[in-house]
């Protein structure tokens, strides 16, 4: 038994000794691998000829993302192979790649190497060799922005091109590249002396290519020149945006009795419309790039929308089964679903509207009352307009001349008093002759002065002349728009009666004078609109607030 014991104590430590794994307890692990040099290909090399460099590190690493993340500036032709053997990294070139002559070439590997246990990346981890007798040691810094949110965009392709023709960026692959990081910032090292183009792309496909159909860019007005003696090359900010064609129609959604929606890059002026057979009723409106054309077709019959150049064919739909589900209310409110067990395709029931909204009136302010149709005519009688808890008549209620889906609303407004909207059944007619089947419900309230807040925004460094647009926000939601041009050099907006909470203003630099803001255009050479934003606290009750904001300027110069 003694014996049995003894054997069975042994058995068990050594098992406990053949097990290897991670020690349990003590510190994290925070160190990055690091490559042994004396293991590894020499980095800095001159007159390279190798077909092969081996990475060795002082731990186990892993590979990923190598693909997305390892990449060589200046681009190589072919696709290297990038694999993992032990502790070593094997980059291997293509066979048939060929070395540019005299040329610093640089091996950037993001994250894609990590170590095997904590994934600690290893940091900054480049390769850089030259098929000449020196390195090149120019450094370029810059960042890439969004151009409307200024916002920082990460792993933008930087390229830099030395054929300096505008064509290049679709036709060739780049000279240089890199990406940015987490933050905008781009760094390309070891670049040669020179003149280049330097431009930036979201590059999905991971061409090298310009696609200017479906890619955001960004470019500078300028070359980027870099001397023999520069050791630092700091870019100007790249704002990047998504041009799309003037006036080209891009989207179409006609499968909806009564409303056919066409999408458009941007959509400067409406095109010329007209419909076949003329039978056919319609009126137009626009939401920003997107045109609606509202149209009655009693008949069923299908017809053809022609919007300039473009060609719409709409199908025959059913009048009498769109009037069926028709539901007229506010355009700002959304019906909630049909309750369970309901078709979708019977009528809506009363008790799924959404509860009256209230809406705050600013003194100043117009209040215009959205639909979600086009009306087009009001029975006052069956309209019923209360202060507090009082009818009273002393209102006005009327087509808004410039918006058919829209009520404008009058009336004397007195602070602290709480108003009543109330639309009857047969209180509206809409395009179709349709009327609204709910009594519509809507409260308006006035606050009082220790219930708003004043915000005066002090603009600075305009220039005379340029025309601009400001932009007040709540969150996502536009609270107002103003629009015009400066007649010097500092101004002051003043919104009055505003909710007490954070806003950001947005004032635009409307170049074009068109009303709104536009993308770039690289082949036009012009820089997408300049947009300057202010996110501001929290306004207090009862006070003014000031804010200012500062126009820079450094106004981008045009590139010849």
């Amino acid at each position: 038994m003694k014996n049995f014991l003894i054997a069975l104590a042994g058995a068990a430590l050594l098992g406990a000794c053949a097990r290897i794994g991670s020690p349990e307890g003590g510190p994290k692990d925070t160190t990055p691998p690091r490559v042994v040099e004396a293991k590894s290909t020499p980095n800095g090399a001159l007159n390279f000829r190798e077909r092969i460099i081996y990475l060795t590190f002082d731990e186990w690493v892993t590979l990923q993302e190598v693909n997305t993340q390892v990449f060589v500036s200046p681009p190589l032709a072919k696709r290297p192979e990038v694999t993992l053997k032990g502790r070593t990294v094997v980059f291997r070139f293509d066979e048939d790649e060929q070395l540019r002559p005299n040329t610093t070439y640089t091996i950037f590997f993001g994250t894609a190497v990590r170590d095997l246990h904590e994934g600690n990346v290893a940091q900054d981890l480049r390769f850089v060799f030259s098929t000449g007798d020196h390195i090149d040691s120019t450094t370029l810094v810059g960042v890439v922005v969004d151009a409307f949110s200024n916002e920082p965009i990460e792993n933008a392709s930087v390229l830099l091109y030395d054929n300096l023709a505008d064509s290049a960026i679709v036709a060739e692959r780049p000279y240089y590249l890199t990406r940015t990081d987490k933050s905008g910032q781009l760094r390309l090292p070891n670049v040669r002396p020179g003149t280049y183009r330097c431009i930036a792309i979201e590059d999905a496909d991971q061409n090298l290519r310009w696609r200017p159909e479906s890619e955001r860019i960004a470019f500078l007005d300028s070359f980027v020149v870099v001397q023999p003696t520069d050791t630092l090359v700091a870019v100007p900010v790249l704002r990047m945006s998504a041009p799309a064609p003037a006036g080209r129609l891009l989207a179409r959604r006609v499968n909806q009795y009564g409303a056919v929606r066409l999408g458009y890059g941007r959509l400067l002026a409406p095109p010329e419309l007209r419909v076949e057979p003329p039978q056919v009723r319609w009126l137009p409106t626009r939401e920003q790039d997107t045109l609606v054309v509202w149209y009655d077709n009693p008949d069923s019959v299908a017809w053809t929308l022609y919007a300039g150049a473009d060609t719409v064919p709409v199908r025959a739909l059913s009048k009498t089964t769109f009037l069926k589900q028709h539901r007229l209310f506010f355009g700002d409110e959304r019906l909630a679903p049909p309750p369970a067990g309901r078709r979708p395709t019977q009528p809506t029931t009363p008790a799924t509207l959404p509860p009256p909204r209230t809406v705050n009136v600013r003194s100043e302010r117009p209040v215009l009352v959205p639909f979600g149709a086009p009306l087009t005519a009001i029975d006052t009688s069956r309209v019923v307009w209360l202060a507090d808890s009082t009818e009273i008549r002393d209102f006005s209620l009327t087509a808004d001349s410039t918006d058919p889906l829209s009520l404008r609303l009058l009336f004397h407004r007195e602070r602290g008093r709480r108003y009543t909207l109330t639309l009857l059944p047969g209180a509206l007619t809409d395009f179709w002759g349709a009327t609204n089947a709910d009594t519509l419900t809507r409260f308006f309230t006035v606050p009082t002065e220790k219930q708003v807040g004043n915000l005066v925004l002090a603009l600075e460094n305009l220039t005379p002349g340029t025309a601009y647009i400001l932009r007040l926000l709540n969150g996502n939601v536009l609270e107002e728009e103003r629009t015009f041009v400066a007649e010097r050099p500092e101004q002051r907006e003043v919104f009055a009666d505003l909710t007490p909470v954070a806003y950001t203003a947005q004032l635009i630099e409307d170049t074009n004078r068109n009303g709104r803001w536009d993308s770039g255009d690289y082949f036009a050479h012009r820089q997408p609109e300049r947009v300057f934003s202010k996110k501001m606290d929290a306004l207090r009750p009862g006070w003014d607030s000031e804010f200012t904001i500062s126009v820079p300027s450094d106004t981008p110069r045009r590139r010849e």
